[in-house]
């Protein structure tokens, strides 16, 4: 009801939303196949072409994936931009590449309200996760100073480049050993670690327990 914090419609559910009057006065958005048939039943409100629509307390997005961009926005301004970061990096893949593919990928694209240098220095951690990159050389790719970046990090994230970086190869590494059934020592090399000792002493300090531990569960 209208006492409700927030409350929201995806696909024909904006349909619902609308019959009970929360969208009188409002925007909103729905499915591009019953966007005419909708704005002809409710001309009360003001209907938009757009993946997904918040205004006030409703919200309503025209499909799966718009919606996924809006629970990502959602996140990012409640949470911040490290969560969202998080919740992307699970969530997304590019469905060209195996499922033993060690390299996350983020899609920055499904985030808004993040600085592009950002962006651009991400996209090249997570193509360089078996063979890192320096900070330096990550830096000079995205055009700007190690200090810059660093800055850029903080500020956005609240965590320096290098930290996050190893966070990211951890976070490729654990989908590994925990979805596939790839050697550890193999892991190891593609989430660029030197060894498999130093892999295993990196994801324990991270996770609370050894690769080979976590995978016996």
């Amino acid at each position: 009801g209208r006492a409700a914090r927030a409350c929201g419609g995806v696909e024909a559910g904006t349909w619902l939303v609308a019959r009970a009057g929360l969208l009188e006065g409002r925007s909103a958005t729905t499915h591009w196949e019953d966007m005419e048939d909708f704005s002809s039943a409710f001309p009360e409100v003001d209907v938009c072409p757009d993946r997904y629509v918040i205004d006030g307390p409703v919200f309503t997005s025209g499909g799966a994936s718009p919606t996924f961009d809006l629970m990502l926005h959602l996140i990012r301004t409640r949470l911040g931009m490290a969560v969202a970061l998080d919740v992307a990096s699970v969530f997304i893949y590019d469905q060209a590449r195996a499922a033993t593919d060690a390299q996350p990928l983020v899609s920055l694209g499904r985030l808004d309200g993040y600085d592009p240098r950002l962006a651009q220095a991400i996209r090249l951690m997570e193509t360089h996760v078996d063979q890192p990159l320096t900070i330096a050389a990550v830096a000079k790719r995205a055009g700007v100073t190690a200090r810059t970046l660093e800055s850029i990090f903080r500020k956005s994230i609240g965590e320096t480049p290098g930290a996050y970086y190893l966070r990211l190869r951890l976070g490729a590494a654990r989908r590994l050993v925990v979805d596939t059934r790839v050697a550890v020592a193999d892991i190891a090399g593609r989430t660029g670690f030197s060894s498999a000792a130093a892999f295993s002493r990196a994801f324990s300090r991270a996770f609370g327990e050894a690769p080979v531990r976590l995978r016996r569960r």
